[in-house]
């Protein structure tokens, strides 16, 4: 499922960029189906994110 190879290739990616990624490619999805779908296979749909913010990433 697309959904699911989305946010296994891109881990930083939560449920919304995954859902506009998908609008961007013409699919029309709920934001609500695909959290669905990644809460379903154990995948947490707002991951924590580990880079840095904008203004440090200025720096």
């Amino acid at each position: 499922m697309l959904i699911l190879r989305l946010a296994r290739e891109n881990p930083s990616w939560g449920c919304r960029r995954i859902h506009g990624e998908l609008l961007v490619l013409g699919l029309k999805v709920a934001a609500s189906t695909v959290w669905e779908i990644l809460t379903e296979d154990g995948i947490d749909p707002s991951p924590e994110r580990a880079s840095s913010t904008w203004a440090q990433f200025l720096r």
